[in-house]
């Protein structure tokens, strides 16, 4: 126990400003998707949720009617946006038409309409915004960045894991809950422990899924440079969207197209494809084309290494399940107190090392062993509702939203019902 101890302690020193900085920056990315639609002078056009599938089976139509509308514009890739219910040509060059970059075609309305970037209300907040983007994903120094952010997210999972195993040593016979009054090491210990085991399970699934992110972004840029590595040879020009359409529906039935490419340059014509288990992966199988001398169609690609589907999955526990208000607002009251667990874990040792007086700890006081009395029995609860509250949403469905909101609202409401009650012993 005393290594675990030291382990927590001085790998905690180590990454403690770090998981703090990502904390904090994390606070106005919960809600990034919502101010960046507040500070957009333009809404981006949506038809209604429609499937993958129905989608791209009109893509030529809509490729069809944008060639015929906007002669001399030739487009550069096609994306699918499900969720909206529109696919998006993107032009590698401007003029005539609508002036500008991209077109959306809604195949259920037959609409086509302008996919603008569009203008913003306040530069600064979008600039705001962009900053702590890149200083929580890599701290704004690019992939070496993130590397190292993603070693700070693995020494904080172990820090917390570390702090779980010593959590029944600090609580054996104390009431859970129970703080100490004043500023002194033992009431910041206290606080550190309480909200510790209350927001254990959220930061120890944030970090892991931080780590998770890194090994996908690193190991995803690696699989390309394969796949780019055994393009097959031949004349890619030539290579039509109708040709990777119809390739991609014989050759990977069971698998979506999220977008297509033409080729540019030395680049060939390619598709990239995902599994219908994760429909909104944004990174998927790369497939390239080019014609054969013979004018046959030579393809390569390599599978996705599974354990990217694995790290795709961690990631969605980590942007994908908070989508409502409410559940943001949830995760905005966990971040805070995660925020405080590591500040009060900082002054705490600061006070300690200064040897200043403590009060008793809050001992159970011969309530018998009560649920908050317990060392485990409560926060084994809290935990379970806590993994019902991260999972629950991931469908973004009403019934799932629903369930992991009232699941972290009984975390809160058990939370503050053991403070005030070990405040009145």
């Amino acid at each position: 126990m005393r290594l675990i101890y030291l382990l927590h302690r001085w790998i905690s020193a180590v990454c403690a400003i770090f998981f703090l900085l990502l904390v904090l920056t994390g606070l106005p990315l919960l809600f990034n998707g919502d101010i960046a639609r507040w500070n957009a002078l333009e809404k981006r056009p949506a038809f209604g949720e429609t499937s993958s599938r129905v989608l791209w089976a009109e893509a030529v139509r809509g490729l069809a009617r944008i060639e015929r509308e906007n002669p001399g514009r030739r487009v550069q890739s096609i994306s699918a946006y499900p969720e909206r219910g529109l696919l998006v040509y993107r032009f590698s060059r401007t003029g005539g038409g609508y002036g500008v970059s991209a077109l959306a075609y809604a195949p259920q309305q037959d609409a086509l309409v302008p996919w603008r970037s569009g203008g913003v209300k306040s530069p600064a907040l979008a600039a705001f915004m962009g900053w702590m983007h890149h200083l929580h994903l890599r701290l704004a120094m690019g992939q070496g960045g993130m590397i190292f952010l993603g070693i700070m997210c693995f020494l904080s999972l172990v820090s917390i894991v570390c702090g779980i195993f010593l959590y029944p040593t600090f609580m054996r016979h104390r009431l859970f809950g129970g703080t100490r009054g004043g500023m002194s090491a033992g009431s910041f210990f206290d606080w550190h422990n309480f909200l510790g085991i209350l927001t254990a399970v959220w930061a120890g699934l944030m970090t892991l899924s931080g780590v998770a992110i890194v090994i996908f972004s690193v190991s995803y840029g690696v699989y390309l440079a394969e796949v780019d590595a055994h393009a097959p040879q031949g004349d890619a020009v030539h290579v039509s969207y109708e040709d990777m359409l119809a390739y991609a529906g014989e050759a990977f039935p069971e698998q979506n197209v999220l977008s297509m490419e033409s080729a540019t340059g030395s680049l060939p014509a390619a598709l990239y494809l995902t599994d219908q288990a994760h429909p909104a992966m944004f990174m998927g199988q790369k497939v390239l084309f080019a014609r054969t001398a013979s004018g046959e169609l030579a393809h390569f690609t390599e599978p996705l290494p599974r354990y990217l589907a694995v790290c795709a999955s961690l990631l969605d526990l980590h942007i994908h399940n908070h989508s409502t208000l409410l559940l943001k607002l949830i995760w905005l009251v966990l971040d805070v107190m995660t925020i405080i667990v590591i500040v009060t874990g900082f002054f705490g040792w600061w006070q300690r090392s200064h040897r200043h007086r403590e009060r008793r700890p809050v001992f159970a006081d011969g309530r018998g062993k009560s649920l908050m009395t317990s060392v485990w029995k409560l926060p084994a609860l809290l935990a379970v509702l806590s993994l019902v509250g991260m999972t629950a949403p991931l469908g973004d469905t009403f019934l799932g939203n629903t369930v992991g909101a009232f699941a972290w609202l009984f975390v809160l409401a058990l939370g503050s019902a053991a403070w005030l009650f070990a405040g009145r012993p």
